[in-house]
């Protein structure tokens, strides 16, 4: 061996040695002794999370070798932890450090009191840490294994972060992406991490690190070479779709730092925008060019293509259902005649989506409980765009078995079988299923159990292609109410709110009640907001409700004008509140004034009288109006008492005196008017029985309302009119889709005059107008000598109307309707009902509700008009 491979050999000895050496005096055993943990329900918890974070913590150090604490323990068996003990050990197994003390929690403090000990050294230090909760334990793991590398000089603490050649990017900026922080320790994985953290921001086309020793430890320089600014954002191309609507979907902006990873997701993005619109032969390119020695200019370029509208949508693999049934589930639809207006033929891929969901329900609402709907394949050419759905359809299964099983009902079972609305199909629905659920969960729910489960089990039977369905019953604890909290309400008073509401704190859950209390609350219109929410309280079996209202001004003073067939033109003008002094009260003085018509009204109602439901209502009113052949000058005034007997069910007794004069009656007028000209004086009482279950009393959208009523005039409460009037009415509403709403009405009323006395000719029935027969003015018996209409002493009338929203956020609505009816002087005479239809508007607007309506006759007679505007403010029928 010649000297220079002695020389070789003798230079690589020396490095292994050195590198033994290096390795020797960088590599720590550290010693682990279990924690003493002082708590009273997570002692096992805190010991494992800490002593786990610290081991995974170690083991990320390459120089570090752990004795762990399950080896510990076998060692140190019943012995107490001492100074000696820890030499003992740590010496026994050869370590370099030994890490041992206690946990303490204290309410929502952890500490940790620990000593570490230098074997090498015979130096013992102390070491106190702390966090909050448990979610602080991982923290407070890190901070230990921290200060013992620290100590043992197995890695150096970060002193501070510097950041040079950042101009435009912050350093806080900077700070939240990396790892690497002053007091940290520092670690050259840590920062290659940190580099590619900061080159992924995009904002950067070099970074790199130096560092520099102080005495605190070391100092990280990191070097920062920004990009470019974009000058400026051009789009060049665009023809159907506005720069502004493509600039809202770009995140791209001029004085930003250039990143080139954004400028291609833009691409994508307008991409979308433009497919979305139905350009799917549109072709976006980017392009970037400097402008002067760093800046640049991002230039977006579109060749937008033809539109392309659906020409086609298509079905494989459905048996059961043809295309044409399919397609009608789809709001995705083929271009039609009105594309150009409607937007119908352009494929919007969320609504497909969506219809690919709604005809995968329909299968399985239909038995097919194997059904597939697959991905829908997309072509298009230079026509349009043809879409087409894969389809696995499966056999139909049909309803087998239906049983309830677990927790017992109050309810028969004999009943709820009967309601179950899987029991109504032949075929199995998941739809059905879905529904018994919410209806068991309902009659759980209002015995009390809040949190009561319905777990379906659905078995199919592959042999008969049928499905049984188990409905699991469980219960759980009953749940009352502990409090109810009122929040918004700041002027409204709680009392107010809480005299409407079903339960009380105490009471027994019960979800049906809670539902009919939040429709009460809304009907009562104070508010723009009403939320209901419950949570748990401080018991199992408690639980607070939280109702959070927003009120809304209910104070109204307006002053307008309008016109009618009837009235002509119409000045009316109101000042009201509709909940005076936050009691829930109710104001109103009301003025209208027509060529035909002056009506002075003033109102108060007290809904709830001496703190009990009895609502109370008083009236005052002014009216002279003016008919063909008399004019009548009325004075009066009312009180009437309401009181609930039954759920829905409200009793009313009224009084009502008056004084009505018959005045400036024609020559050419009716002998029967003629003799009632002077002054009537008129004292009645009337007793009315309504049912209401609708869920708005000015735009119901369901349930029905329904009242009888009788008034008595004259005999013991004396005046100078004596008869008996008898009426019914009968409406019911349904909601349909769209937010539309049909609506039904009925009424009937029998007039019975007493003590040989004529009714006063305004007390008999008479139809026309907006709230009977919209089209005709005056509709009943006339005097067949004068031809004018005296009214009858029978009436039956018939409406019929569909509702749809007209302009939503405004509230109003717009309708078309039947009306039918007749008065007769006596029977009723169903071949002889006038017939009208026609169209209006309805809003509620800020002086109260109001209704254009236009009707006309369908069976006009003689000379009278075939049409007429009807417009009233007040009260819908």
């Amino acid at each position: 061996m010649n000297r220079k491979n002695l020389t070789l050999v003798g230079m690589v000895f020396f490095l292994m040695l050195v590198s033994v050496r290096i390795y020797a005096e960088e590599s720590r055993k550290i010693v682990i002794f279990p924690f003493k943990v002082y708590s009273r329900e997570n002692a096992l918890l805190i010991e494992e999370s800490i002593t786990n974070h610290i081991l995974e913590k170690l083991g990320q150090t390459q120089t570090v070798e752990i004795v762990g604490p399950k080896d510990t323990k076998a060692l140190i068996g019943t012995k107490e932890m001492d100074d000696t003990l820890m030499r003992t050990v740590g010496s026994q197994v050869g370590g370099d450090f030994v890490i041992a003390g206690s946990i303490t929690e204290l309410g929502f403090v952890i500490s940790a009191d620990l000593r570490v000990l230098d074997v090498r050294r015979g130096v013992f230090s102390n070491f106190y840490t702390q966090g909050k909760g448990l979610d602080g334990l991982e923290n407070m793991a890190s901070q230990i294994t921290t200060e013992l590398l620290l100590k043992m000089g197995a890695q150096k603490r970060i002193a501070r972060i510097e950041f040079r050649g950042n101009k435009r990017i912050e350093n806080s900026a900077i700070n939240q992406i990396i790892k690497s922080a002053p007091g940290g320790i520092y670690s050259e994985a840590t920062i290659a991490q940190d580099i590619k953290a900061i080159y992924k921001m995009g904002y950067f086309t070099d970074v790199s690190v130096e560092t520099e020793d102080v005495a605190e430890g070391k100092v990280l320089i990191f070097n920062l070479q920004e990009k470019g600014i974009v000058t400026s954002v051009q789009i060049r191309g665009n023809k159907a779709i506005n720069r502004d609507d493509i600039e809202a979907v770009i995140s791209t902006k001029a004085r930003q730092i250039l990143n080139p990873d954004k400028v291609k997701a833009d691409v994508i993005k307008i991409k979308e925008l433009y497919d979305s619109k139905g350009y799917y032969n549109a072709q976006i390119e980017d392009t970037i060019e400097k402008e002067g020695e760093k800046d640049v200019r991002v230039i977006f370029t579109i060749s937008e293509g033809g539109r392309l509208y659906i020409r086609g949508i298509s079905f494989t693999g459905n048996e059961a259902f043809t295309d044409k049934e399919l397609i009608k589930l789809m709001d995705t639809q083929v271009k039609g005649l009105f594309s150009f207006i409607t937007d119908s033929g352009i494929l919007k891929k969320e609504t497909l989506r969506q219809d690919v969901e709604k005809i995968n329900a329909f299968y399985l609402n239909q038995g097919y409980i194997y059904a597939q709907v697959g991905e829908p394949e997309i072509t298009h050419d230079q026509r349009g765009i043809y879409i087409k759905i894969p389809i696995t359809e499966g056999k139909q299964f049909k309803v087998g078995k239906v049983d309830i099983t677990g927790d017992p009902l109050k309810t028969e079972k004999k009943e709820i079988f009967a309601k179950l609305a899987i029991n109504k199909k032949s075929y199995y629905s998941r739809e059905a299923v879905m529904q018994d659920m919410d209806y068991l969960q309902q009659l759980c729910n209002d015995e009390g159990f809040a949190y009561a489960e319905i777990i379906p089990q659905t078995t199919p039977n592959e042999k008969e292609l049928t499905v049984d369905v188990i409905y699991q019953v469980n219960k759980g604890r009953q749940v009352y109410f502990n409090r109810i909290n009122i929040t918004g309400n700041t002027k409204t008073r709680d009392k107010v709110i809480r005299r409407l509401l079903k339960v009380v704190e105490g009471d027994l859950y019960n979800k049906t009640k809670l539902r009919d209390s939040y429709m009460a609350i809304n009907r009562l219109r104070y508010f723009e907001e009403v939320d209901f929410q419950t949570e748990k309280g401080p018991e199992e079996s408690l639980m607070d409700l939280n109702i959070r209202v927003k009120e809304k001004p209910t104070g109204v003073f307006s002053i307008g004008a309008g016109y009618s067939a009837q009235d002509n033109a119409i000045f009316m003008a109101q000042v009201a509140q509709q909940n005076l002094f936050g009691r829930g009260q109710s104001l109103s003085l009301r003025a209208n004034i027509s060529s035909t018509t002056t009506n002075y009204e003033l109102s108060f109602i007290e809904p709830w009288l001496f703190d009990i439901p009895l609502w109370t209502r008083i009236d005052l009113w002014k009216t002279y109006r003016i008919y063909d052949t008399y004019n009548l000058d009325s004075n009066g005034g009312g009180l009437t008492f309401g009181y609930p007997l039954w759920e829905y069910v409200t009793g009313y007794v009224g009084y009502r005196f008056s004084v009505d004069d018959v005045r400036d009656v024609s020559e050419n007028a009716s002998s029967y008017i003629k003799k009632q000209a002077g002054t009537t004086t008129t004292s009645s009482l009337t007793f009315t029985l309504t049912r209401d279950t609708t869920d708005d009393y000015i735009f119901p959208t369901k349930g029905s309302k329904n009242s009888f009523s009788l008034e008595y005039t004259g005999g013991i409460l004396q005046g100078d009119a004596s008869f008996i009037k008898y009426t019914a009415s009968s409406s019911w509403f349904f909601p349909m889709p769209l937010d539309t709403v049909i609506g039904v009405r009925g009424r009937a009323g029998y007039l019975q005059e007493m003590e040989g006395k004529e009714a006063p000719v305004y007390e008999r029935f008479y139809l026309g107008g907006i709230n009977s027969l919209r089209g005709l003015r005056y509709v009943g018996p006339v005097d067949p000598a004068t031809g004018d209409v005296i009214g009858g002493l029978t009436m039956l009338n018939f409406n019929a109307e569909f509702l749809f929203p007209l302009i939503k956020n405004a509230g109003m609505k717009g309708l078309i309707f039947f009306d039918t009816g007749n008065a007769w002087e006596s029977g009723y005479h169903l071949d002889d009902m006038r017939k009208t239809a026609g169209a209006g508007i309805r809003w509620y607007s800020p002086i109260g509700p109001l209704r254009l309506e236009w009707g006309y006759v369908l069976d006009a007679k003689g000379e009278e008009p075939k049409s007429r505007w009807e417009f009233s403010i007040g009260t819908f029928m």
